[in-house]
């Protein structure tokens, strides 16, 4: 039986900027429980199409669903084969299932479609009935969409294969890998915890053994955490630090992501320790009220900066995340998180920095806010508008959630995006020198 996953995304924007483990991780996972399964990530449909498979998986973020929606109106029009959604949007929001698709895969998705897999194994086809007697799936139904109810999480997470690579045609797969899954917090604009559910790690020796495999199949020096937050338990990251030293195959310098709040010196002294000489730090804001909204008061500009100070005094360089455009924001909180912003990459405790809008997405309470101001609906066919990437923002289409004018926010817009793009083009510079 042949299995192809594909990513959905825009044509028009061909610069993918990461792999998609989490098909990665599906295709390890149902290569290591279903007998006779072939399992392949396409990078391009076309592709997909001429393997003739004999299901078809489409992984999609909300801005990117329109083009899912295309995609399986392009297979189906090829080829008659169940097709299967899965990702962040369907989950947040599962009564948006298309017609074209057979079901769509709710959350944590393994033993899910691999379930569903052995179905069509087992009939060649995917019927609701079916589906029916599948934990964690969204299927047609003559009253419309059916849930059949959140599937427990995998566990110990450690049971998960390390991700299948070597894809043809996807760059740069060694660069990224995943120690954990979930997150211990629910910040207003995250969907993350809708969609694990619960945080959960990888065991100190799966992390080391999987970055020895990629130091002996593909020789890495550098690597990047993808985990939302890396370091939350301190005893696992001594833990991790111990295995380095005794056991990795050469040292590696490591990228991470970390909440300010949880910024110690002995954290500090881990990181360095495991390798992490960069780190990505969410403090979306320098206006204590706007913090207090977006991370629900676990975290004040002062304790950002604390954060800062400890990562400069260990050497690390911070990467730090802004939001614009909460609910309450006025130009005084952009004043300050504009002041926050230049001041710490002037004394050189800020690396680089990235910010975007604060943008709607199912699954978060910004949606569950936004659609009971009347901002967004169950029935939104714009999707591409709720997009957070800054070379393709598009301000005439973007839902506000705040108070200002579009012409005002658009003015700091544009005033945060040319230092962004002066401080990246000076970056860039450097490493061709």
């Amino acid at each position: 039986m042949r299995v192809a996953l594909l990513e959905a995304w825009d044509p028009a924007r061909p610069d993918r900027v990461f792999m998609p483990m989490g098909l990665a991780y599906l295709a390890s996972w149902l290569e290591s429980h279903v007998p006779d399964v072939e399992v392949c990530l396409f990078p391009e449909l076309a592709q997909a199409l001429d393997w003739a498979p004999d299901l078809v998986g489409i992984s999609a973020v909300t801005p990117n669903f329109p083009e899912a929606e295309a995609m399986a109106r392009q297979i189906r029009r090829h080829l008659d084969v169940p097709l299967v959604l899965g990702g962040p949007h369907i989950t947040g929001l599962p009564e948006s299932l298309p017609d074209s698709f057979s079901a769509g895969v709710l959350g944590e998705g393994e033993v899910t479609f691999q379930e569903i897999v052995s179905l069509v194994k087992r009939s060649g086809q995917l019927a609701s009935d079916d589906l029916c007697g599948v934990a964690g799936v969204v299927c047609h139904a003559p009253q419309g969409p059916r849930l059949t109810g959140r599937r427990p999480l995998i566990s110990p997470l450690d049971r998960i294969p390390f991700p299948k690579r070597e894809w043809p045609g996807i760059p740069d797969q060694p660069q990224w890998s995943f120690t954990s899954r979930g997150c211990p917090y629910a910040c207003r604009f995250c969907s993350t915890a809708e969609f694990w559910e619960s945080y959960r790690m990888h065991s100190a020796r799966y992390v080391v053994d999987e970055l020895n495999r990629l130091i002996d199949r593909f020789d890495i020096r550098f690597h990047v955490i993808m985990d939302d937050l890396f370091a939350v338990n301190l005893s696992r990251l001594e833990e991790i630090s111990g295995l380095f030293r005794m056991e990795l195959r050469r040292p590696l310098q490591l990228t991470a992501a970390i909440r300010a709040d949880l910024v110690t010196p002995r954290m500090c002294r881990l990181l360095r320790e495991v390798g992490v000489g960069v780190c990505q730090i969410g403090l979306e804001s320098g206006s204590d009220r706007v913090l207090s909204y977006l991370k629900r008061q676990t975290t004040t500009a002062r304790r950002n900066q604390e954060a800062l100070d400890l990562l400069a005094e260990h050497g690390i360089q911070a990467v730090g995340s802004f939001i614009l455009g909460a609910p309450m924001e006025d130009e005084e909180d952009l004043e300050q998180t504009w002041r926050f912003l230049r001041q710490n990459l002037r004394t050189g405790r800020l690396f680089a920095f990235t910010f975007g809008p604060l943008v709607a997405f199912p699954g978060t309470e910004v949606w569950t806010e936004a659609r009971r101001r009347g901002l967004v609906h169950e029935d939104w066919t714009d999707w591409r508008a709720l997009d957070i990437d800054l070379r393709h923002f598009d301000l005439d289409r973007y839902t506000m959630l705040g108070p200002l004018s579009r012409e005002r926010f658009g003015d700091w817009f544009g005033r945060f995006y040319d230092l962004w793009d002066e401080v990246r083009s000076r970056l860039e510079a450097c490493q061709e020198g």
